[in-house]
């Protein structure tokens, strides 16, 4: 099962965050065959987006998308109501000259990130894009620059993929109290120093294999720590009968009915979970006449 667990350090303004995917990952090798290092971006980048969503309090979604003109074009990882994920990746039709590390910025090339909110229409809330400046360390220390950046936030990221699972660790500095004396402040700014190098010393081996439990011990085992209960998180697609026959209409009536006539079925395949939705000339026929009727 995906999880994410947050923890806290006792009587410090310092934050963290654990999670861990595999059948999210699993569930989209299904549909597509994405190169290894491809797929270890994508479980980063649903690492990430699963973090921040995990840390607002909205209804909607919460999206990291790439845009490059390298190996790999366009890519997304999205996370909805906090629990459930969807992505993709796009890559250039001929992937000889693919880079040979798993570094963002190689397979981008000239490319942007961006994070954005996308709240439900409930709430209220406009969307949000922030672009952040991509790194040539990879994602993690791109984020941490975000985040100190656009919300002054100072952040630790540590991502690590193997096996088909990606495991995130995140501490996060908050804010110190309004009435923190300065004694106070410089001792949690120490204690931050600290954390960090403590998180830092961790292995790539140790962060994909060992439970929550055991790495918040390894790491910071002389600072008293609190692990909250997991969040369960999933792969699910927001495909739609509806959502494919808005793509049909996209065509236009004399369009779809010419190729509703030329073809034996039109098909609408999901790309982000294979789902095909396919339409004969009844079909397509009965579409048309429901689509009449409301205009009425």
């Amino acid at each position: 099962m995906d999880l994410l667990q947050r923890f806290s350090f006792q009587g410090l303004p310092i934050r963290g965050q654990w999670v861990r995917l595999t059948e999210t990952l699993s569930g989209i090798a299904q549909y597509q065959n994405y190169p290894p290092d491809v797929q270890a971006l994508l479980g980063e980048m649903f690492a990430a987006v699963t973090m921040v969503a995990d840390n607002l309090k909205f209804s909607g979604a919460v999206s990291l998308q790439s845009q490059g003109d390298g190996a790999l074009i366009r890519s997304l990882a999205e996370c909805r109501d906090q629990q459930y994920l969807r992505g993709i990746a796009h890559l250039a039709e001929d992937l000889t000259a693919s880079p040979r590390s798993n570094s963002l910025a190689d397979w981008l090339g000239n490319g942007q990130l961006a994070l954005s909110l996308l709240p439900d229409k409930t709430t209220g809330m406009n969307p949000y894009q922030g672009l952040v400046a991509i790194d040539s360390r990879g994602l993690a220390a791109s984020l941490e620059g975000y985040f100190a950046n656009s919300e002054q936030l100072q952040t630790r990221l540590h991502f690590a993929s193997a096996r088909g699972a990606t495991t995130g660790l995140l501490l996060q500095r908050l804010p110190d109290a309004p009435n923190a004396a300065e004694t106070t402040i410089t001792q949690s700014e120490d204690d931050w120093q600290t954390l960090t190098t403590l998180a830092a010393s961790v292995t790539a081996a140790e962060l994909v294999s060992l439970p929550p439990e055991q790495i918040l011990n390894r790491l910071f085992h002389e600072y008293p720590c609190e692990l909250y209960s997991p969040r369960a998180m999933s792969f699910r697609c927001t495909c739609s009968p509806e959502k494919s026959e808005e793509t049909l209409m996209v065509l236009g009536r004399e369009d779809l009915l010419a190729l509703a006539d030329e073809l034996p079925e039109i098909h609408v395949d999901c790309e982000f979970c294979g789902k095909r939705y396919a339409y004969n000339k009844k079909a397509v026929d009965a579409l048309l006449a429901k689509r009449a009727a409301a205009l009425h």
